[in-house]
């Protein structure tokens, strides 16, 4: 016979993923739920997920691309723009919504048991979903510059992952730190703000010096938006310096759960 034996010791990352496993249908759970949640009692539904990164393109790609005449290459400006957006937006969402998805499901938690972890994963869920219906911009903006999509797009899905990774990882950092300094959730907004100048989203990496390059490679999101291009353009060019920075993303996820962890036990009262 089975038995399950409560400690005060925190759990181990492999025994904290054998229960995030067991409860894995929860994640899908609170997914539909975020969604019908959102998009509830409004007229344009999930067109507002379309509406959203088409109103931004329009803007930075007149502002950035026509006023201040940046350029992307050989690459279309706005195509440069959307490309980065998609991929930005995405890990923006999962960072700002998985950090306060213990605040926001505080009545859930304080009522029953389940592996922590398993909200912000929801986030990423809700996420993809989004991420795969704004993704449909690209077809009329390829098909109006004539622009190839690449054989590359094939492997996509381990873009997606990697960018999903390195924002769980400052999710689970977040959140664990928040446990006692609610101060991070302040400070959000102005690091989201700050943060979308540190990837080459409106602007290409031949802007910073050489010198300085390194510190370009050694950003993990920035690495991930020139993979998102790489794969999904014909004429986009990829950076091997980038590679590094690239492979670190989902060893970090698991560091960043492995500190979530040794507090799930105590998330109640922080929610």
């Amino acid at each position: 016979m089975l038995r399950t034996i409560y400690t005060s010791e925190p759990e181990t990352l492999s025994a904290h993923l054998s229960k995030i496993w067991r409860y894995r249908a929860l994640i899908i759970t609170f997914a539909v739920r975020d969604l019908r949640t959102k998009y509830a009692q409004t007229v344009l539904g999930l067109g507002w997920t379309i509406l959203q990164p088409l109103t931004a393109l329009a803007i930075f790609s007149f502002f950035f691309g026509h006023v201040l005449g940046w350029r992307a290459g050989d690459l279309p400006y706005s195509l440069y723009v959307l490309s980065g957006l998609l991929g930005w937006n995405f890990f923006a969402y999962i960072v700002i919504q998985g950090s306060q998805s213990l605040q926001d499901s505080g009545h859930l938690i304080r009522k029953i048991y389940f592996p922590k972890a398993l909200l912000p994963l929801s986030k990423v869920c809700v996420a993809t979903v989004e991420l795969g219906i704004s993704t449909l911009l690209l077809v009329p903006l390829m098909l109006w510059h004539a622009q190839a999509l690449s054989w590359r797009v094939v492997l996509l899905p381990v873009v997606v992952l990697l960018n999903a990774s390195i924002a769980l990882f400052l999710v689970f950092v977040i959140s664990a730190l928040a446990y006692r300094k609610r101060d991070l959730f302040h400070l959000m907004p102005f690091l989201m703000y700050f943060g979308i100048w540190t990837a080459p989203i409106f602007f290409t990496d031949d802007v910073m010096p050489g010198a300085y390059r390194f510190i370009w490679h050694l950003n993990p999101i920035a690495c991930v938006t020139e993979a998102w291009r790489y794969c999904l353009f014909s004429d986009a060019a990829f950076d091997p310096g980038f590679i590094p920075g690239m492979l670190v993303c989902v060893p970090l996820s698991f560091l960043g759960l492995w500190y979530f962890s040794r507090n799930d036990r105590l998330y109640s009262d922080f929610a």
